[in-house]
């Protein structure tokens, strides 16, 4: 087969890169509200565990379909861990103004929390995009998975982050956020949560 062909590979990556430009604008826009981040994430992921499998059709009209479809629990999710999660960071923060050597501990010790509640989030938003369950047992099932493949799902968490971290580094990375920054680290990570799930599902 030709490379440059209509069929060939050449052809398929800059679809799929396309594709992903695509979500990674719409998922940037969902996100701003804040209070809808939780069912952009769901509704992104969603397209992307069929991306890996070649199973997805239109990536506008199949987002807005997951978002509508997410949008109720995804929201519930996101509230409780992200505002979890806030409130710990809130607790770091007045905790700057208090000395002491025990808070240098206390401290280390809520990052770690809000971290853990953050990352359980993200799984359970995941496991929402794949499965239909009650809240109670997405939530459940997140935090299982998240638990069960503790290291591998830190890596994962960690390659969704690696984007922010990038801006740390300079904030010309910011052209790179707005194209793919989002949906290309979920289309990475959607091919470990693919193997996971089939595991699961057998």
């Amino acid at each position: 087969m030709n490379l440059f062909s209509a069929e060939g590979r050449l052809a398929g990556v800059l679809n799929r890169l396309g594709d992903l430009i695509v979500l990674n604008m719409l998922t940037l826009v969902s996100v701003i509200p804040v209070v809808t981040a939780g069912a952009a994430v769901t509704s992104m992921f969603e397209i992307t565990l069929k991306m890996v499998k070649n199973e997805e059709g239109p990536v506008a009209a199949s987002y807005f379909r997951a978002f509508r479809g997410n949008f109720g629990k995804s929201t519930l999710i996101w509230l409780a861990g992200g505002g979890l999660t806030l409130f710990l960071g809130a607790d770091i923060w007045l905790l700057g103004s208090v000395d002491g050597n025990w808070v240098r501990y206390y401290k280390l010790v809520l990052f770690v929390l809000a971290a853990a509640v953050l990352m359980f989030t993200f799984f359970a938003l995941v496991t929402a995009a794949r499965f239909e369950n009650t809240l109670k047992n997405t939530i459940k099932n997140g935090i299982l998975f998240c638990a069960i493949h503790f290291l591998k799902s830190i890596l994962m968490f960690a390659v969704m982050l690696l984007p922010l971290g990038l801006l740390f580094v300079s904030n010309r990375f910011w052209c790179v956020i707005v194209l793919i920054g989002i949906s290309g680290p979920a289309f990475l990570t959607s091919i470990y949560f693919r193997d996971l799930f089939r595991d699961f599902e057998k």
